[in-house]
């Protein structure tokens, strides 16, 4: 008798997330924050979302958004982590408005978009590899509503572009 091997791959195969995981403490954005393994990196950006994506499904994510218009369709929740240049920086970045680094809360529930940014705190690039991950943490980002800090390990995206 011949087996039959399954010609759909195990969903785990089909999350994309080799390798990738955040642990995020703290409540902001109107998110309360945890642990998630949708975590992706590409040029500039490492973003870090609280909803089930797939790096195809990051493609909107952007260095500013406009006031009230909803970058993506979707429904969605993630904490973004801008650098000023076109890629990540290794090493300790401030987080500002116009500085090394910012931080970003976007939530788009049901079409309608919030975006929150952060006042301070720090993020760190431990090591990032192009095609690869990229590891860091971030302490005391503060929002107007709240504070989050964290650590992450970022499975590369093609579709983050500068």
């Amino acid at each position: 008798m011949r087996s039959l091997v399954p010609l759909v791959p195990p969903l785990a195969a089909l999350a994309g997330c080799g390798g990738a995981s955040a642990e995020v403490e703290g409540t902001a954005g109107g998110i309360n924050f945890g642990s998630t393994d949708y975590v992706y990196w590409g040029a500039r950006y490492v973003v870090i979302s609280m909803v089930e994506v797939e790096c195809t499904g990051v493609d909107w994510v952007e260095r500013n958004y406009d006031e009230g218009v909803a970058p993506t369709t979707i429904d969605t929740s993630v904490l973004q982590f801008t650098f000023s240049g076109d890629e990540l920086v290794e090493g300790k970045s401030s987080i500002q408005q116009g500085g090394q680094a910012q931080a970003t809360i976007v939530n788009v529930t049901g079409g309608v978009f919030q975006e929150s940014n952060a006042s301070g705190g720090t993020v760190t690039i431990d090591s990032f590899d192009e095609g690869g991950l990229a590891t860091g943490s971030f302490e005391t980002v503060s929002f107007e509503d709240g504070t989050l800090s964290g650590s992450f390990t970022a499975e590369w995206c093609r579709n983050l572009k500068p």
